[in-house]
């Protein structure tokens, strides 16, 4: 059967949404991206200021010298730390994209509580298939012959 005019009158039937969502979202993810690299720019720049306002004042002044390099130590720190979560959260929304697109959940992936499956309790078990199958062969009686 040919199946092409159906489809033909389907897709004119359906206004196509897909294509439209698909290249709205794609604008999203590139306005988000060109925030995020801002907001990182005015935030590094923001964590060198600081680093050499305490460099500037506090160690090199001679004010506090060693709580100059614990500050400077706790900015940059915590500036690592802060881009250590961002990038993982990233890497895990990646992955779990991929692992969407890829490959279905299995029964492994769903949490699934099967101790409430049953209602009742199994006291024996399942029988074989092949029990109790030859019970219906008829057979003949044979005597031995001295």
């Amino acid at each position: 059967m040919n199946l092409e005019q159906i489809s033909v009158a389907l897709k004119e039937q359906v206004p196509d949404r897909d294509d439209d969502i698909e290249r709205r979202e794609t604008r999203l993810e590139v306005f988000g991206t060109i925030a995020f690299v801002g907001l990182g720019i005015i935030l590094a720049a923001g964590v060198v200021g600081i680093l050499y306002m305490i460099i500037t004042k506090m160690i090199l002044g001679g004010e506090a010298p060693i709580l100059g390099v614990i500050l400077a130590n706790l900015v940059v720190f915590g500036a690592m730390a802060l881009a250590y979560v961002v990038l993982r959260e990233d890497l895990n929304e990646r992955k779990k994209k991929a692992r969407s697109v890829s490959v279905p959940p299995t029964a492994a992936d769903v949490d699934i509580d099967t101790s409430k499956l049953l209602s009742h309790r199994i006291d024996q078990p399942a029988r074989s298939v092949v029990e109790g199958t030859t019970d219906l062969l008829q057979a003949q009686k044979k005597t031995r012959q001295s």
